[in-house]
């Protein structure tokens, strides 16, 4: 844990930096990359407050906070005008994409690391996502092993839905075709 507690230490530090450098907030910056690769739309606050692990009234001050900057833009839902979808404006897509392109530097970390080593923290990392999911610690994990679509075979482990095996290191830790089992 102490490890663990490490490196979540560093990330947020990292991003922290990086958040302040583009002139958004952490959680901003959260938003913007999440609204430029995932979770599958429709982006509504309530299921980003739930992928972000924060509250949906927090959520939607940062989104209004992002529109008035934007970065984002609210549409109305069809069908039901209470609630909004949210997508990037040019410039947020563009921001957001700069936002990726900084965490290169974490990425570049890991590829530092053996194959084999990189494939076992993977399949360890995935295993203590699936428990804090179990033990309600993270209320979304869109990982192979929660997916329905997962098979664990006798010879390793295969999405259903792709029609494909999977190497260890195909295993997906943010799918957008993920349904919970």
């Amino acid at each position: 844990m102490a490890a663990l507690d490490r490196i979540a230490r560093g990330v947020r530090a990292h991003r922290q930096t990086v958040a302040t450098d583009a002139g958004v907030t952490v959680l901003q910056a959260d938003l913007l990359r999440a609204l430029h690769h995932g979770p599958p739309p429709p982006a509504l606050a309530g299921p980003l407050a739930a992928d972000l692990g924060v509250s949906q009234p927090t959520v939607s001050d940062s989104l209004a906070a992002l529109e008035r900057k934007g970065l984002v833009e609210r549409r109305s839902t069809p069908g039901d005008r209470r609630r909004s979808t949210f997508a990037l404006t040019p410039d947020g897509d563009r921001l957001a994409g700069g936002l990726r392109r900084a965490d290169d530097v974490l990425a570049d970390t890991v590829a530092a690391l053996d194959p084999d080593d990189q494939e076992h923290v993977l399949r360890g990392l995935l295993d203590m996502i699936t428990g804090m999911l179990d033990n309600r610690i993270l209320a979304v994990a869109r990982t192979c092993p929660t997916c329905r679509y997962f098979e664990a075979g006798t010879d390793g482990p295969r999405c259903s839905l792709l029609q494909v095996p999977l190497a260890p290191g195909d295993l997906r830790v943010d799918c957008p075709d993920h349904e919970p089992v």
